[in-house]
């Protein structure tokens, strides 16, 4: 799926997948936090004091099948900003 011609696609990956006739219906993120290793230091130019947040998101479809897995996303935890909104029904 991925072919760096492309990228970035135009509208995300959502639309890559539709592209291929894959409808995702929803998507989830799971999260862990903890101090840096050596190797997210170098990367995130980042003390070894400075908290990340780890996470992964994986897009399904209707019959519960994962389609893609975009793991291991890595941020800085002192500065991301996680926002959630959860709409309920009246």
């Amino acid at each position: 799926m991925a072919n760096p011609i492309n990228e970035p696609w135009p509208d995300g990956t959502r639309a890559q997948l539709l592209s291929l006739g894959i409808t995702v219906n929803r998507i989830t993120e799971s999260f862990t936090a903890s101090l840096p290793t050596e190797e997210e230091i170098r990367t995130l130019r980042v003390g070894a004091g400075v908290p990340v947040l780890r996470y992964a998101r994986r897009h399904i479809v209707d019959t519960d099948r994962i389609v893609e897995v975009a793991h291991r996303i890595v941020r800085r935890g002192d500065t991301t900003v996680m926002d959630f909104v959860i709409a309920l029904d009246e």
